[in-house]
């Protein structure tokens, strides 16, 4: 519907969007408009989503030929946009690089036995960097006393692990062979409707998760770094025998009973 000033359509159309992907399906085709009659404003305006974080961009208006009215990027932002890695880009990710294997605060893998030169290989390599990714955010002090912002702390990247999860098995390609989202019977169309349910859900609760702890004012993070390292064995010499020994039980070593050592 066209609205007025004092209802601009939020109330009306952001419900939809925490419609399950079956339904939101079978919705038909979505769509709005904004009318902009401002003739003398040509600075660029910029979009935000209320639902999931983050998630922003800047409009440029532009004449009937399509040519943007302004070159230039203004008004200016205090803050760059995320850049995208090639690696992150083959996950279908954001801000996994930092975190590829090996990692001085991870395990050495979390993956065993990947085959490589796979699409399997490939998306288990990327579950072995968010999988670290995680390991690291859930490494965490306890943020002035709160039990709250403790529980945010751990559960945003937990949380976070599981959309970075479903956006790297779609960006596999696997789940591009559900023809019907609706088909409830088609095992692969069944996970690409619970891939787009905990992106969007989930995305939905980090940014409610960071919205509680910025306004009860904990830090929106409290790090604390725990490397981990391979423990070194403990030397294990075993006993010399001369041949003047051979067959007799050194002097102060006692074999107990049932032990079979030579």
């Amino acid at each position: 519907p066209v609205l007025g000033a004092e209802d601009f359509g939020l109330d009306y159309y952001e419900p939809e969007f925490f419609l399950d992907p079956v339904t939101w399906a079978s919705a038909g085709t979505y769509e709005i408009a904004l009318k902009f009659d401002v003739d003398d404003f040509t600075d660029d305006i910029f979009y935000f989503c209320h639902i999931h974080q983050f998630m922003t961009g800047r409009i440029k208006f532009v004449d009937g030929a399509g040519n943007p009215l302004n070159e230039s990027d203004s008004p200016a932002i205090p803050y760059e946009y995320d850049a995208v890695s090639e690696y992150d880009q083959s996950c279908g990710t954001v801000g996994l690089s930092e975190f590829t294997l090996p990692n001085a605060q991870c395990p050495e893998t979390f993956i065993c036995n990947k085959p490589e030169g796979t699409t399997v290989g490939k998306f288990a390599g990327c579950l072995d960097s968010m999988n670290c990714a995680m390991a690291v955010g859930m490494t965490t002090n306890v943020n002035q006393g709160s039990a709250i912002a403790l529980f945010n702390h751990q559960m945003i990247p937990h949380h976070q692990n599981a959309v970075n999860m479903c956006k790297a098995l779609m960006s596999m390609g696997d789940l591009d062979f559900c023809e019907d989202i609706t088909d409830e019977d088609d095992p692969i169309c069944v996970m690409k409707v619970l891939c787009f349910e905990i992106i969007n859900t989930q995305n939905f609760q980090i940014q409610t998760m960071r919205g509680v702890l910025d306004t009860l004012g904990y830090d929106q993070d409290d790090d604390c770094e725990v490397p981990i390292g391979a423990p070194s064995p403990a030397p294990v010499n075993p006993p010399t025998k001369s041949k003047s020994s051979k067959g007799k039980t050194p002097k102060n070593q006692k074999i107990s009973k049932g032990d079979t050592r030579p």
